[in-house]
């Protein structure tokens, strides 16, 4: 049905500029990383959980990838929300020879906890993203769509999140739940408003009537302190405070130092299924 043929999308100035640098760059490389990249830039990316953009407007090697949307069930989407981040930044550099050697990726930030996650000091421990197991057909989306997944799998956890006592994380983590819920309920709402404007005189009064009946107690409710003075401002201020907490970040060449041992490592013993 027409429902479900993809939305055209307006490209975005980055996008147009990727299209004309595919079509004018001299080297192959160049010219694939380019069409790879305009490709993405076209894509609704969202519903699979990433946004992807270049560092810099004229940058071609160098990209910064947002994910997000993390299954809810899983430990790293609750450290997310107890930190109040919103995403697990990475950044992709792409080499002269690509697409015949790997992009490098790392994680810029948050810090994960060591070992979960298959992070290490930055570096991702996986063989796709190795000289001897990437692969020149390799689809830049699916691989970031791996290491999303992988980082899940390896049940990632953020060390500033698991370095707190459990009370005060299950704390941070109902807040933070309850104000996400808030927001989708004053979304929802918003949304049933907007339908009675196109309605009559008589059928939009009506419901003018009946939603003050409820929609008055509700923002009554939203704006009132709880029994200890504190309001919905209370939960910002939790919310607000844990963002501010040290979450932490890599640098480039904690990170490169880490893929060399895991390289090396994993070269003598193998890599296993999950890595």
């Amino acid at each position: 049905s027409s429902s479900r043929r993809p939305r055209w999308r307006e490209p975005s100035r980055s996008a147009v500029s990727m299209s004309l640098r595919a079509e004018s760059e001299k080297t192959g490389s160049k010219r694939r990383l380019a069409a790879d990249l305009y490709k993405i830039m076209m894509a609704d990316t969202d519903e699979a959980g990433f946004k992807i953009e270049p560092k810099s407007e004229d940058s071609l090697d160098r990209w910064s990838v947002r994910l997000f949307a993390f299954d809810e069930d899983s430990n790293l989407s609750k450290d997310l929300a107890v930190l109040g981040i919103d995403a697990v930044e990475l950044e992709m550099s792409f080499p002269d020879q690509y697409p015949f050697e790997p992009p490098f990726v790392r994680v810029v930030r948050p810090r994960f906890k060591r070992q979960t996650g298959f992070v290490m000091n930055g570096a991702l421990c996986m063989e796709l993203l190795t000289s001897e197991g990437w692969n020149p057909v390799n689809d830049i989306e699916s691989v970031i769509v791996s290491i999303r997944s992988l980082l899940v799998v390896g049940d990632g956890r953020l060390q500033a999140a698991a370095d707190m006592p459990e009370k005060k994380r299950e704390a941070l983590l109902a807040a933070a739940r309850g104000k996400r819920k808030a927001a989708t309920g004053a979304t929802e709402s918003a949304a049933s408003a907007a339908v009675g404007q196109d309605d009559g005189p008589q059928k939009k009064r009506r419901r003018g009537e009946e939603g003050g009946v409820v929609a008055a107690p509700a923002k009554a409710a939203a704006a009132a302190p709880d029994k200890k003075g504190n309001g919905r401002d209370a939960v910002d201020d939790i919310v607000r405070t844990a963002s501010n907490s040290a979450a932490g970040s890599y640098t480039t060449a904690e990170a490169r130092a880490a893929y060399s041992h895991l390289s090396e490592y994993h070269k003598k013993k193998g890599w296993d299924s999950s890595g």
